[in-house]
């Protein structure tokens, strides 16, 4: 019996084709992944360092509290469709002396409330005019200060912002790394062509069928290559 090998060029190219197109979208977001990571990152070192700087390089000083007053702001809510949120925190202004100059400059305290008569209250229990409280100056620019504890939102912000972009960064590199890396898994060498038996056609001109499409030449039906007869009309299948 002899044996031949059905042509399979085209599926194989279309394989090839088909993995060259995942290599190359791993490799892409690997790369968006890693970029997005990285910057993502790198604002939230920047955003933690400001705070360091702030809170742990900026001299501190005395501040008087010379006049107050309740700033009203919107709040830009998270869920789709939601209204703003009214928030209303007070504004302190303080007299304070650096290097011999002095300074009267407001800032904002990190407390807030839901209305304006909460936001009132506190600025008339914790900052009453004459009342003094240990403030943090900008050495470059004394005229901006902070005071109060240090604001947990932007603090909270800067970690997120760190942990995400780490998880960004590590999801781009393991892409990167399977798509120029990893092998991608092809077709078996088996099943790159399918058996097929030379049967005794009448028509010898005409190109064989491939095993898929064998036909007993007597009867037309279906045969399989390994079969010595055909089952439907008992007609020998072997070439002599």
């Amino acid at each position: 019996m002899e044996v031949c090998r059905a042509d399979r060029g085209p599926s194989r190219h279309k394989k090839a084709m088909e993995n060259k197109e995942l290599r190359g979208e791993l490799i892409s977001k690997g790369v968006l992944g890693l970029a997005v990571g990285l910057m993502l990152m790198a604002a939230g070192i920047w955003a933690g360092r400001q705070l360091h700087i702030v809170w742990n390089i900026w001299p501190s000083t005395d501040g008087m509290v010379v006049r107050g007053s309740v700033q009203e702001s919107l709040e830009v809510p998270y869920a789709k469709g939601g209204m703003p949120v009214h928030r209303y925190s007070p504004v302190v202004g303080f007299r304070y002396v650096v290097n011999g100059s002095s300074y009267t400059t407001e800032a904002t305290s990190v407390y807030s409330a839901d209305t304006y008569e909460k936001a009132a209250a506190q600025l008339a229990r914790r900052y009453a005019p004459g009342s003094h409280h240990p403030i943090r100056y900008n050495p470059r620019n004394p005229g901006e200060i902070l005071f109060g504890v240090i604001e947990l939102g932007p603090l909270a912000f800067s970690f997120l912002l760190l942990i995400g972009g780490a998880l960004l960064t590590a999801m781009g590199l393991n892409w990167l790394a399977m798509g120029i890396w990893k092998p991608i898994a092809v077709a078996p060498a088996e099943e790159r062509g399918i058996p097929a038996a030379v049967l005794p056609f009448p028509d010898r001109a005409q190109p064989e069928p491939s095993a898929a499409t064998l036909h007993c030449p007597a009867c037309g039906r279906p045969v399989n290559a390994t079969e010595d007869t055909c089952p439907n009309c008992l007609k020998s299948l072997r070439a002599a």
